[in-house]
C-alpha cells in the first residue's frame, strides 16, 4: 500500500496544477463495467476520459494485457484517484506527458518512475495518405520487435500516429533504435509505392491498337495478368493499362517488343 499512496499524489497534484487547461472538461467520475477481466485498453480509456486526455500506452504489449474488475468496484463510480489505485494495484501506472508537439497525454506504463526524458531521440515521418497505414503496421512491428528485446525495466520506444495529418511521432532511448525504425518505416514507403496501380498510356505506332492488345494477351504469362488492366483507348491508337511499378514495366516492354511493322507479303 505504500508503494500506491507515494504514486497517487504525483498524478493527483498534476491535475490541479496544470498551467493548460485540457479542451474537453473531464468527468469527476464515471462507473466501471461489470465485474471481471478486461482487456486494458478499455479500463486505460476509463481514466483517459477522467483526466480529459487521450491514453497512449508505452508499449503495444499492454494493450494485450488484462484488468480485473472486482465484485466490490464492478457498476460503481469511481473518481480518477481510485481508478489510479486500482490500476497500479495491477501494476498499470498514469504519466502525464505534456509533449510540445502532439499535445498532452496519458502515457499508461508498466515503469512506475516512467519520465518522457527517457526517450531522448525523436523523429516525425510525414507519410502519404495511400501509404500511410501499410507504413504505421510496420512501424508498430519494428518498434515492437525492438521492446521486446528489452529488460522489464528499460525505456521503450514509445510511437504515435495521426491519420488525418499524416504524420508519426517516434520517441526512443537510443539514436540507434530510432534510425532501425526509420529505415523500415523508408523500405515500407518505397514498398507501398511499388505496389500501388498507375494508370499508363501506350500509343501504338505500328499495329492498330486493337490488334496489339490481342497480341500482347497472347503473350503475357497467364498466371500474372490479374494483376494488369488492359484495355483500347477511346481516343487515338492508344492502349490504356493500369499496373504497379514492377508490372508496368513488363508491360511496356513487351508492347514495345510487339509493336512491329507487319511483314510485307511479296
Amino acid at each position: 500500500m505504500l508503494a500506491l499512496s507515494t504514486y497517487l499524489p504525483t498524478l493527483a497534484a498534476g491535475t490541479d496544477n496544470d498551467p493548460k487547461a485540457p479542451a474537453e472538461q473531464p468527468a469527476q467520475t464515471i462507473v466501471l463495467p461489470a465485474p471481471g477481466s478486461y482487456r486494458a485498453p478499455g479500463i486505460l480509456r476509463l481514466a483517459g476520459k477522467l483526466r480529459g486526455l487521450p491514453v497512449k500506452v508505452e508499449q503495444r504489449k499492454l494493450n494485450d494485457e488484462k484488468i480485473t474488475i472486482s465484485r466490490q468496484l464492478g457498476h460503481r463510480p469511481v473518481t480518477l484517484d481510485e481508478l489510479i489505485v486500482l490500476l497500479a494495484s495491477q501494476s498499470f501506472y498514469l504519466h502525464v506527458w505534456d509533449h510540445p508537439r502532439h499535445g498532452k497525454l496519458l502515457v499508461a506504463s508498466k515503469q512506475k518512475d516512467w519520465t518522457p526524458e527517457n526517450l531522448r531521440f525523436h523523429e516525425i515521418l510525414k507519410v502519404g495518405l495511400r501509404e500511410f497505414d501499410h507504413v504505421w503496421i510496420t512501424v508498430q512491428n519494428s518498434a515492437a520487435k525492438l521492446n521486446a528485446k528489452l529488460n522489464s525495466g528499460s525505456s521503450r520506444i514509445v510511437t504515435l500516429a495521426n491519420a488525418r495529418t499524416g504524420k508519426i511521432f517516434l520517441w526512443a532511448p537510443r539514436k540507434d533504435w530510432l534510425q532501425e525504425v526509420i529505415k523500415e518505416a523508408e523500405k515500407s514507403i518505397k514498398e507501398a509505392q511499388t505496389s500501388r496501380q498507375h494508370l499508363n498510356t501506350y500509343k501504338a505506332r505500328h499495329l492498330r491498337a486493337e490488334k496489339l492488345k490481342e497480341a500482347f494477351l497472347r503473350e503475357f504469362p497467364e498466371e500474372d495478368s490479374g494483376r494488369i488492366h488492359l484495355t483500347v483507348a477511346p481516343w487515338g491508337n492508344h492502349l490504356l493499362y493500369r499496373a504497379n511499378k514492377k508490372d508496368s514495366a513488363r508491360v511496356q516492354d513487351l508492347l514495345i517488343k510487339l509493336d512491329k511493322p507487319p511483314r510485307k507479303v511479296r
